[in-house]
């Protein structure tokens, strides 16, 4: 479980799913939808219920997540208000998370094949993806479901090419450092200014990408020092510590020379290109076949993982 997850189901995606058809309508019929602390007008369009007769609630999810856009106008060539769109995707997001990745793909494929041919729709979806499942105000992070969007719309050639290095770019990142993706190799200087490169190798590794004046680093710097049982399988060679700052600036070597002697240290003035960043401190593990096994854990989460990939 990542740092971004959904606390709960919203009641419009909970009407949804359960086939309440009375909250369902009184949502689709109100003047204005609060969710999420946000107040937005009357839904883009009436949102689906998945039939009584689905039982289980992945099916349910799995209908919805084939379901859910046949309302939507797909041959009106204007663009729609962008924060309806935006709390549409949303409740699309809430269930497509819980959904079969198969049923997913799929439907995410026909969904943006059908707007393939419209400019504005497509920029539109983007922007809706990246608020709901990649951007800070996001709930639930869905990188792979991200992923798909872009990839199907940058392969249009009416997506226009101003907004394109802005996704090729999130799309990049996302692509290398993916949860079972092998995680990219990087440059990075010692504190005594040597040169050296970061490859993954057989013993499970948490990389660190903090920064020393940053006070959620400190923290979990701290706790990471003082829980015995990682201190020890780091002392035992099992479990390898990369510590890198990422843009570095002039003293940062100054900064860590307090920081454990058997954790290795570095900066990187180019690994922010290469690797998805969105929390401080950014954390990675990397199991022994030398995949991203998690990313965006917090300490305790990043402690516990490496232990049992380690095999204590």
């Amino acid at each position: 479980m990542t740092l971004k997850t959904i606390a709960k189901i919203s009641l419009v995606t909970f009407a949804a799913l359960t086939a309440s058809s009375s909250i369902a309508s009184e949502i689709n019929d109100s003047t204005e939808v609060f969710d999420r602390g946000v107040l937005y007008l009357t839904p883009l369009f009436d949102y689906p219920i998945a039939p009584e007769e689905i039982e289980s609630f992945t099916d349910k999810c799995d209908w919805l997540a084939e379901n859910f856009w046949t309302p939507f106008d797909f041959k009106s060539k204007e663009a729609v208000d962008q924060a309806k769109l935006n709390h549409a995707f949303s409740v699309y997001a809430n269930t497509c998370q819980y959904a079969s990745k198969e049923k997913v793909s799929a439907a995410v494929d026909k969904l943006m094949k059908s707007i393939q041919k419209n400019p504005t729709l497509l920029v539109q979806f983007a922007k809706a993806a990246e608020e709901s499942i990649y951007g800070p105000r996001a709930e639930v992070w869905i990188d792979e479901l991200y992923v798909r969007i872009l990839k199907n719309a940058l392969a249009s050639k009416k997506f226009p090419k101003s907004r394109r290095p802005h996704y090729e770019y999130q799309m990049k990142l996302l692509e290398g450092s993916m949860t079972g993706a092998t995680p990219p190799a990087f440059d990075f200087k010692r504190p005594n200014g040597d040169s050296a490169r970061y490859f993954p190798m057989s013993t499970p590794t948490i990389i660190i990408f903090g920064d020393p004046d940053c006070d959620d680093c400190r923290r979990s710097r701290l706790r990471m020092e003082t829980n015995v049982a990682f201190t020890k399988a780091v002392a035992d060679g099992r479990i390898n510590v990369l510590y890198i700052i990422p843009d570095p600036d002039e003293g940062w070597e100054k900064k860590i020379e307090g920081f454990p002697k058997n954790w290795t240290i570095g900066a990187s003035d180019s690994v922010a290109d290469l690797y998805d960043m969105r929390v401080s401190p950014e954390i990675y593990i990397i199991d022994a076949e030398g995949k991203i096994a998690d990313k965006h854990v917090d300490t305790l989460q990043a402690m516990d993982k490496a232990l049992k990939i380690s095999g204590k």
